[in-house]
């Protein structure tokens, strides 16, 4: 089945799987898989029992990001969270993964986080164990993330014991990918004002390159992601001298995960 035809169909309003695959004449297992390709190359969202295209601009909602790849997403987060330790100032970058590692630490007592996203806000709200800074500054609504000149400086102000940031891509010894330049400077900001940056991005993110704007990574960091990493982009990552990758495996504890091979 040609993918081409398979984007078509969806973008037509026929998102259900079954639907796809009586209007493709293929089967449900073969739709299943031609979405996970079109997945990974940016072209849909896979929902529950489905998919739906990706918006005109090319850049996802928060609401949508967070449907991708969920329970990958949420293995990574519950790794994350364990590295927290009481006393730490955390740095919680925007984005669903993030949101997840939030989720997480509402259950924590003596950290303090400082977040410039509405999604680890949201998890946080109620957390009465956690000191939540928001650092203001110009709200883009459709990522629910918080940028510019005064989010910059209060970041600027901050020395964090461990940094969290989400990726729409990461290539090793290139940075993390952005869809504005506004990101970009924030993510870069938050990677320099931690003594620790830990990189939360699911295994379809590792070697994407979908935007033109990049936030450098300055030094050592760690990389957390999951099973379904391609060996090439293993590979990749394991070669980066400053990369510290983790992969957790599906089904397998978070405290205990697959590192990647030399």
């Amino acid at each position: 089945m040609r993918h081409q035809r398979l984007l078509d169909a969806v973008t037509d309003g026929i998102q259900r799987v079954e639907d796809l695959a009586e209007a493709l004449d293929v089967s449900p297992s073969t739709v299943r898989r031609g979405l996970t390709d079109l997945e990974r190359a940016g072209k849909v969202v896979r929902t529950h029992g489905g998919a739906v295209p990706v918006p005109a601009t090319g850049e996802l909602s928060w609401t949508q990001k967070s449907r991708r790849n969920s329970a990958a997403k949420r293995r990574i987060a519950e790794y994350a969270a364990d590295l927290v330790q009481e006393g730490d100032v955390v740095l919680l970058d925007a984005g669903s993964t993030t949101t997840f590692v939030a989720e997480r630490l509402a259950e924590r007592t003596g950290i303090t986080v400082v977040t410039n996203g509405l999604g680890p806000l949201w998890a946080l709200r109620e957390a009465e164990g956690v000191d939540v800074l928001l650092t203001g500054g110009r709200l883009r609504q459709r990522r629910g993330s918080i940028v510019g000149e005064h989010t910059r400086g209060v970041l600027d102000r901050i020395t964090a014991d461990v940094a969290f940031l989400g990726a729409d891509g990461l290539v090793p010894e290139r940075g993390v990918n952005c869809p504005s330049p506004e990101l970009a400077a924030v993510k870069e900001l938050m990677l320099n004002r931690a003594r620790r940056a830990v990189i939360v991005a699911d295994s379809t993110k590792i070697g994407a390159d979908p935007y033109p704007n990049w936030a450098l990574i300055p030094g050592e960091h760690t990389v957390v992601t999951d099973a379904g990493i391609p060996e090439d982009a293993r590979l990749r990552l394991a070669a980066d001298p400053r990369c510290t990758p983790v992969v957790v495996a599906a089904g397998q504890a978070p405290s205990s995960p697959a590192p990647l091979p030399d």
